[in-house]
C-alpha cells in the first residue's frame, strides 16, 4: 500500500547550514544605539539630511513597540544583531572572481551554485551582508535619462531625486520595522525612469547573509515618472549558439571570463563573469532575412529590435515590408524584446563593428595577396622549400598580372606562371618562405580552414575593401536579378561570417545562405560528396531594400520565427562597461540574470514603488531564506492617475516572514494586480498577503493569494481592502487559496474590508483544501510515483503564479519545491 502523504520526513537542510569566517574590512559593534546610527551615516559620508533621517528613524524605533498581531516576534533581541558589516571597504566593488576574499568565493561554492554562476554572483549583482550591491545599465537607456544604481550612490549622486521622494511611500513611523530600516539601511537598488521611456531594467538584487547575527536592511526606491514603463527580463542562450567575439564567431559555452567580444555599439568590451545553468522548456529560433544567421535563446532573452507594429501603417499577412511609414523605420529607437515576443517582420539590430586597429606591416600588396589567396591560393611544400601557389581561369590575366606585381612588390622575386590549357587554368607561384608563413598567419589553409587574422578583421574599412576586392576578383560572381547581385562561395563557414562583418564596415549589408552536403552520384558509378557551402551575396538597384541602414547599424527583418522544446544547459556572460549587451550571429541582445540563495539572520528591508501617471511598474521576486531568517519586509507602492502597479510575490524560505505588498491607489483610474505565494514547511511561518487602498474614483484592484503549508508549516493570508469615502465607482476582487497536502499543517486567513462607498463592487473568495487520495491515486496510476505526483499537483496548483514569472524563476520555483518534498513521500 503506498504511504499516505502525512508521512513526511524532515528534510536535511545541513548543505545550506554554515558560515564563512567573518572577516570584515568595516563592521560596527553588535548592538542598536544613536551612536551606532551615526557611525553608519559617516562611514558612508552621507549628507546631513539623510544623518538627521536616519536618527529620527532610530527614535521612533525606539519608542514604538512589537506588532501586538501575527506571529511571535518575542525571540527578536535587537541588541544581538551587528547592524553594518561589509567584507569589502565602503565603496570598493570587485570585478574579478580572483579579487573576491576567498570566504565569499567559499559561500558560493558551499551553495553548489555552478562555478560560472557564482563568478558572476561574485563581482555583479550581490549584496554581501551590508556590502553595496552592484549595478549596471544598458548605454541607450541611460542616453534616455534611466537612472539604475545603488540606493547609496543615488544619494551622493541624485540627491534631488532621492530627497524627494525616499520615504514618501513608506513613512519611517509607518511601523516598527520600517522604522529600524530606514535607521540602518545599506544598499538596495534605486531606479528612475523619464516620462515616457520603456525600460526593460532588472529591478531584482541578490542577497547573501553571511554571518550569525548579522542583519541586512537594503533600501529599493523606483520612480516611474509620467507614462514610463518599467519591468523584469531575463533569459539565456543554448549550447552551440554563436558569439561575435571580433574576428571570429565563438560558442557560447567556451566564452571566458576576460575575452573580448562586441556590443550592441559595436565596441570592443571585455567578459567579466561567465554564467550556465539548466534549462526544459522552449527555445525561440530567429530566422532573419540572411538564413545563414539564425540563432536560438530562451523565450525572456531581450533582443533589441525595432517591432514592425511600431513602423507600420498596418499589419500584411504576407509579411510585405510596403507597409512601412515613410522614414519611421530610420527615427525609431530600437528597444529591447523578450525574444518569446518577437514576430516576423520586425527588426534585428545589426551593429557595424567599430573596433580599428591600423597596422602598418599590412599595405596595399599584402592585402591583395591575402584577398587572392582566400579565393585561389595554396600553401605548399615543393621539394621541401615553402611555396606559395594560385590558380586561375585562363582568360584572367589582368587578376594574374595585378596578383604578380604584388608578389614581386612583396618577395621581391618576380612568381612563375604554369599554363594548364587542358583545365583552361594558369597557375602561379613563387617560392618564399616569409610569404608562406604570412598567409597562414593571416588567412590559414585548405579550403574549409580559410579566414582572416583578427589583424586584419580590425584594419580601417580602406584597407579591408583592398582585401575584399581581390577575393571577390577571384572567387566571385554577378548576375542580374532584380537588380545586380554580387556573391561568394566557401565551403569555410568562419570566412562567410567574416566577409559578411566586412561587408557591413564597406556600408552593405550581405546575406549568407547555406547549402547543406549531399552526395551525388555520377553517370561512371562514382559518388562525390559536396560539402557545406556558403554563399555571401548582396544586392543593388532593388526598388524596395529589406535591410536598412541606420547609423552604425543595419535593421535587418526577421523571415521567420520557430518554437522547438530543449533541455540542457544554457549559457550567458556579463560584460565590463555600461553598454551590457553582446552580439549573437552578429545580432544584439542582452545579458541575463538568475536567482541565488543567502542564509542566516535578520532581514527588514523596505520598497517603495512610485507609478505616476499612466506609468507601469511590475515588481517581481522570489525569496528563499534560510530557515533561521527573519523576514520582516515593508513593500508599497503608489499609483497616480491611470497608472498601473504589478506586484509578483514569492515566499518559499524563511522562519518567519511579515510581507504585505500594499498599493494605493491616489489617482482615477488607476489599478492594482498583486500576485502573492507563500509555501511554508517544517518551522516556518508565511504571513503574508496583500493590501489595496482605493483612494480615487473609478480605481480597480485585484488581489490573488495562494498558499501551500507542509510538514507543519503555516502560512496566513492576511489583507486589506480599503475604499475611501469619495471613491466612487470602485472594482475590487480578492481571492484567497490554500492547500494543506497533511494534517499537521496550518492556513489561516484575516482579511479586512473597509468600504466607504455604496457603488463599490466587491468580491471575496477563500478556498481551502487538501491533496485528495484519488488525485494521487489516479497520477500514479498513470506511472509517477508518489512524490512526482504530489509535485506535480502543487505545481498545478501554483500555475498561475508561475506562469508570471520569467523563466528562470519559474524553473526556480520548480526546483525549489522539489527539494522539499525530497523525502516527503515513499
Amino acid at each position: 500500500m503506498a504511504q499516505t502523504v502525512t508521512d513526511f520526513q524532515p528534510l536535511d537542510y545541513t548543505r545550506y547550514d554554515f558560515k564563512d569566517p567573518e572577516t570584515y574590512k568595516v563592521r560596527t559593534a553588535k548592538g542598536l544605539s544613536r551612536q551606532i546610527v551615526e557611525q553608519i551615516s559617516k562611514l558612508k559620508s552621507e549628507p546631513a539630511w539623510m544623518r538627521e533621517y536616519r536618527l529620527r528613524a532610530y527614535d521612533h524605533f525606539v519608542e514604538r513597540p512589537m506588532p501586538d498581531w501575527g506571529p511571535d516576534l518575542s525571540d527578536i533581541d535587537f541588541d544581538a544583531y551587528t547592524y553594518y558589516a561589509n567584507p569589502l571597504a565602503e565603496g570598493e566593488t570587485k570585478r574579478s572572481w580572483e579579487d573576491l576574499p576567498p570566504d565569499i568565493k567559499n559561500t558560493f561554492e558551499r551553495l553548489g551554485i555552478p562555478k560560472a554562476e557564482r563568478e558572476f554572483f561574485g563581482g555583479v549583482g550581490a549584496q554581501y551582508d551590508s556590502g553595496t550591491v552592484y549595478h549596471k545599465i544598458r548605454e541607450d537607456l541611460q542616453k534616455k535619462g534611466v537612472i539604475f544604481t545603488d540606493t547609496d550612490t543615488a544619494v551622493k549622486e541624485y540627491p534631488d531625486i532621492v530627497r524627494k521622494y525616499f520615504g514618501k511611500i513608506v513613512p519611517f513611523n509607518d511601523n516598527k520595522f520600517s522604522a529600524l530600516n530606514s535607521a540602518v539601511w545599506s544598499g538596495g537598488s534605486f531606479v528612475y525612469v523619464p516620462p515616457g521611456v520603456d525600460a526593460g531594467i532588472p529591478l531584482q538584487a541578490y542577497f547573501r547573509i553571511n554571518a550569525k547575527n548579522v542583519g541586512q536592511f537594503e533600501r529599493t526606491l523606483i520612480i516611474a515618472d509620467k507614462g514610463a514603463k518599467v519591468h523584469y527580463i531575463e533569459g539565456c542562450l543554448p549550447a552551440g549558439e554563436e558569439v561575435l567575439v571580433g574576428d571570429q564567431l565563438t560558442p557560447i559555452e567556451a566564452i571566458e571570463r576576460g575575452q573580448p567580444v562586441l556590443n550592441s555599439d559595436g565596441v570592443e568590451t571585455i567578459v567579466e563573469k561567465t554564467m550556465v545553468r539548466p534549462f526544459q522548456g522552449e527555445l525561440i529560433n530567429i530566422t532573419p532575412v540572411s538564413i545563414g544567421n539564425r540563432f536560438s535563446l530562451t523565450p525572456d532573452h531581450p533582443v533589441l529590435c525595432i517591432p514592425r507594429a511600431r513602423v507600420a501603417w498596418r499589419p500584411r499577412p504576407s509579411g510585405s515590408l510596403g507597409d512601412l511609414k515613410p522614414g519611421a523605420l530610420l527615427t525609431a529607437s530600437p528597444e529591447f524584446v523578450p525574444a518569446g515576443e518577437l514576430q516576423p517582420g520586425d527588426f534585428l539590430h545589426y551593429p557595424i563593428n567599430q573596433t580599428t586597429r591600423d597596422d602598418a606591416s599590412l599595405g596595399e600588396p599584402e592585402l591583395r595577396i591575402l584577398g587572392y589567396y582566400l579565393a585561389e591560393g595554396c600553401v605548399q611544400q615543393i621539394n621541401g622549400y615553402e611555396a606559395v601557389t594560385f590558380t586561375f581561369h585562363i582568360e584572367e590575366s589582368e587578376y594574374v598580372n595585378e596578383l604578380s606585381r604584388a608578389i614581386e612588390s612583396v618577395t621581391g622575386k618576380k612568381p612563375w606562371r604554369t599554363p594548364q590549357p587542358q583545365k583552361h587554368a594558369i597557375t602561379i607561384g613563387v617560392y618564399s618562405k616569409e610569404l608562406h608563413a604570412f598567409c597562414l598567419k593571416h588567412a590559414g589553409k585548405y579550403a574549409a580552414g580559410k579566414h582572416l587574422s583578427k589583424a586584419v578583421m580590425e584594419l580601417p574599412p580602406a584597407k579591408q575593401r583592398i582585401v575584399l576586392e581581390a577575393y571577390y576578383n577571384g572567387d566571385g560572381n554577378r548576375y542580374e536579378r532584380f537588380g545586380t547581385v554580387y556573391r561568394v562561395m566557401t565551403v569555410s563557414r568562419q570566412l562567410a561570417f567574416q566577409v559578411q562583418e566586412l561587408q557591413a564596415r564597406q556600408g552593405i549589408y550581405a546575406t549568407i545562405n547555406v547549402r547543406e552536403p549531399f552526395d551525388e552520384a555520377m553517370p561512371d558509378g562514382r559518388r562525390i560528396s559536396h560539402q557545406r557551402l556558403y554563399t555571401v551575396y548582396y544586392q543593388v538597384g532593388k526598388a524596395a531594400e529589406a535591410v536598412h541602414r541606420s547609423g552604425d547599424a543595419f535593421l535587418v527583418p526577421i523571415r521567420g520565427i520557430e518554437r522547438t522544446p530543449y533541455e540542457g544547459n544554457v549559457y550567458n556572460f556579463h560584460v565590463a562597461g555600461t553598454n551590457n549587451t553582446y552580439l549573437v550571429k552578429g545580432f544584439s541582445v542582452h545579458n541575463c540574470t538568475a536567482p541565488v540563495y543567502s542564509t542566516d539572520s535578520l532581514h527588514a528591508a523596505v520598497v517603495e514603488v512610485i507609478a505616476e501617471p499612466y506609468a507601469k511598474v511590475r515588481y517581481t521576486t522570489v525569496q528563499n531564506w534560510s530557515k533561521n531568517v527573519y523576514n520582516l519586509v515593508t513593500k508599497r507602492a503608489a499609483a497616480e492617475e491611470g497608472a498601473l502597479v504589478e506586484w509578483v510575490d514569492g515566499n518559499m524560505g524563511s522562519k518567519v516572514t511579515m510581507k504585505y505588498p500594499s498599493v494605493f491607489l491616489k489617482g482615477r483610474g488607476s489599478r492594482a494586480d498583486i500576485l502573492s505565494v507563500a509555501f511554508a514547511s517544517q518551522g516556518q511561518i508565511i504571513d503574508s498577503g496583500a493590501k489595496a487602498v482605493h483612494l480615487a474614483p473609478d480605481t480597480s484592484s485585484k488581489i490573488i493569494s495562494k498558499s501551500i503549508a507542509i510538514r507543519g508549516g503555516q502560512t496566513s493570508y492576511r489583507g486589506l481592502l480599503r475604499v475611501a469615502k469619495g471613491a466612487s465607482g470602485v472594482k475590487a476582487a480578492v481571492r484567497c487559496d490554500a492547500l494543506l497536502p497533511d494534517d499537521s499543517s496550518r492556513s489561516d486567513t484575516y482579511p479586512y474590508n473597509e468600504i466607504h462607498e455604496e457603488d463599490a463592487t466587491i468580491t471575496h473568495e477563500a478556498v481551502v483544501g487538501k491533496i485528495g487520495e484519488e488525485q494521487i491515486f489516479y497520477l500514479m496510476s498513470r506511472g509517477l510515483n508518489e512524490s512526482d505526483a504530489i509535485h506535480l499537483i502543487l505545481m498545478g496548483f501554483l500555475a498561475e503564479f508561475a506562469k508570471e514569472l520569467p523563466m528562470d524563476y519559474a524553473l526556480e520555483l520548480n526546483r525549489l519545491i522539489q527539494l522539499e518534498m525530497t523525502g516527503a513521500v515513499g
